[in-house]
């Protein structure tokens, strides 16, 4: 009989810390089952999540809640990759919780590149008297940002998701996707056509712009996923390219958030004078991303 959550163990799942944890390498190999290829992603995903999650509310230090947020993508995006091996309430229920998370670090990871990247960049030739209250400002929101990932990580959802996380890993059904390369070959050209199909449109609103970045990132750690498969070349000379697009869209949505956070700025004329510089940024980065 499948667990329900409330017969799950109400204490954080434990693994062997350090501190701002990385990426690891699956080392996927070819004659493994799609389910036991997902179970090694998933795994990973989770040991770097967990390895950050206990520094972000003992210090200032920006870099975990980073590697967390790259984790619950890198996950996230396992999880769509597989998406016919996981099927049912529990998963939707799974994924759910991770896309709140992902939320919530999120935020508070804007507003660290705001502080620490974006608006170094823009603010040459203000004197740091001009700039203090926008730093006060934007330092306080990054202590509710980091206060509020320590509320998240304090909850019973965050408490029971890698228990529940294991558990539906355990007990995957039987599949007849067991051929990986093949299953791994098939679900790259999909995300790839999805991605073009996206591009094609030519809008570029920052809507559109916005789920293209977060297509090409699930394209990118499904691409790195499977790395050590016998694939198609075309996938990893597609990757250097996908970078470089990824790297543009960054800069843009950096700039984008960075507006929006700085529309309450006063006095009106910094405001405008950051606003204007964050336009020109942002025009620069789609300018990059149309000629890759």
């Amino acid at each position: 009989m499948a667990k329900t959550h409330s017969s799950l163990p109400q204490r954080p799942f434990s693994y062997s810390m350090r501190s701002c944890a990385q990426a690891g390498i699956q080392h996927l190999r070819p004659a493994m089952s799609c389910a036991a290829a997902l179970k090694r992603i998933a795994l990973e995903c989770l040991r770097q999540l967990m390895a950050n999650t206990p520094n972000i509310c003992g210090g200032n230090d920006p870099e975990p809640i980073h590697q967390g947020r790259v984790a619950i993508r890198r996950l996230r995006a396992a999880l769509k990759t597989f998406a016919p091996l996981i099927r049912g309430r529990k998963w939707k229920t799974i994924a759910d919780d991770l896309k709140w998370l992902a939320g919530i670090f999120g935020k508070a990871r804007d507003l660290d590149v705001l502080a620490l990247e974006t608006l170094p960049a823009i603010q040459a030739g203000l004197s740091s008297e001009i700039m203090k209250p926008v730093l006060a400002a934007l330092n306080d929101a990054r202590q509710d940002g980091r206060a509020a990932c320590c509320v998240a990580l304090s909850s019973r959802r965050w408490r029971t998701l890698p228990t529940r996380l294991l558990d539906g890993l355990t007990s995957l059904p039987p599949s007849h996707l067991d051929n990986l390369p093949r299953f791994a070959s098939h679900a790259l050209k999909r995300q790839r056509a999805d991605m073009r199909k996206l591009w094609k449109q030519k809008r570029h609103a920052a809507e559109q712009l916005h789920e293209l970045r977060k297509q090409g990132k699930n394209l990118r750690y499904a691409i790195e996923f499977f790395s050590d498969l016998e694939l198609d070349g075309a996938h990893k000379h597609f990757l250097s390219k996908l970078r470089g697009l990824l790297q543009a869209l960054g800069d843009y949505n950096d700039a984008v958030t960075a507006r929006e956070w700085c529309r309450h700025i006063e006095p009106e004329g910094l405001r405008a004078l950051l606003e204007q510089r964050l336009d020109e940024r942002a025009s620069l980065a789609e300018a990059k991303m149309l000629s890759l």
